[in-house]
């Protein structure tokens, strides 16, 4: 990075008015780049206790029940009563993903450019701020990932899948590690249908009670709101605040992400889905350092977290989803 060149000098390009006048500086940063998001607000809000803080800890394990006592029976009088031992009880295993920005600014800027605590502290909050949503940015768009990078979180796609192994359990082979799934196609054909189904699916399970938020990419959301027609039924204040307006079905909020890939309807369930925030490591920002070969310092942007399921069953999607 040169040094700044602010205009082109000389009598051909600075007339008495540029002389003699500087332009106005309106205050602020306007954001050109940055898209809402939404589906991460949501998690990281906990708005349905969906986050949880946590410290300490190489990985994180729910304790999980996964199946009945067989010696549950009737009986009359001297009848023989089984004992036989029961099991039902296993953990899974989730790790960490740490994720990291970095704040820079050298030492012209610094000293010179930005002369004045004010104007310092607002290019550093600036600059802060650049760092601290594209870190979002990149955690909305891992959340829709369809294969999580060895070193990300786990996704939705990935949770919510019933083939291979995900939290250290092969959902193949373990029936009662699967989500509940609905083939779907035409929204307008059996769209209203296959969300019934899918919300009804989720309802039965343990804890008792429908999906908590649908989560969809732009085009789905739109299906769904051509079909109320002019009964539109929006929600009042209680999702606005994670950036988008959202959509009822039932009593759930429907909001859609620009990071999600078209096709696939999500249903949440706080009891089903956890996004896990490492204590201290919370969008931490580092003391700035100084390498001893650059007039220039750095601060770092980290956070490690994890988005976890320890009842995969309270969780569902619709798939193969079109117009």
């Amino acid at each position: 990075m040169g040094a700044p060149v602010t205009q082109s000098y000389g009598p051909g390009n600075v007339d008495e008015l540029l002389t003699t006048s500087l332009v106005n500086m309106i205050p602020g940063i306007r954001d050109n780049i940055f898209k809402v998001n939404p589906v991460l607000n949501y998690l990281y809000q906990g708005k349905y206790g969906g986050k949880m803080r946590k410290r300490g800890g190489a990985a994180l394990s729910h304790g999980l029940l996964y199946a009945t006592n067989n010696t549950a029976a009737a009986y009359q009088r001297y009848d023989i009563i089984a004992t036989t031992p029961q099991d039902g009880l296993t953990r899974d295993q989730w790790l960490w993903a740490q994720y990291a920005d970095t704040v820079t600014i050298d030492g012209f800027t610094e000293r010179i450019a930005n002369q004045g605590t004010s104007k310092l502290e607002d290019l550093m909050d600036t600059k802060k701020m650049q760092a601290e949503e594209s870190l979002s940015l990149l955690l909305e768009q891992e959340i829709f990932a369809a294969t999580p990078g060895a070193k990300s979180i786990q996704s939705l796609p990935s949770i919510l899948s019933n083939t291979g192994t995900v939290g250290g359990i092969n959902g193949a082979t373990n029936t009662w590690w699967q989500d509940q799934q609905t083939a779907s196609g035409s929204f307008a054909a059996q769209g209203r249908s296959d969300l019934t189904q899918t919300w009804n699916l989720i309802s039965v399970q343990n804890p008792a009670g429908g999906p908590e938020m649908l989560i969809s990419s732009q085009s789905e959301f739109q299906f769904y709101e051509a079909s109320l027609v002019s009964q539109e039924r929006f929600t009042d204040n209680k999702m606005v605040d994670i950036g988008i307006q959202n959509l009822l079905f039932k009593t759930t909020p429907w909001t859609w992400s620009p990071q999600a890939t078209a096709g696939t309807i999500f249903f949440i369930h706080s009891g089903g889905l956890e996004f896990v925030i490492n204590t201290d490591t919370d969008f931490l920002v580092t003391p700035f350092v100084t390498p001893t070969n650059q007039d220039a310092k750095t601060a770092k942007i980290l956070i490690a977290c994890a988005m976890i399921s320890g009842n995969r069953r309270k969780l569902g999607k619709n798939t193969g989803v079109t117009a």
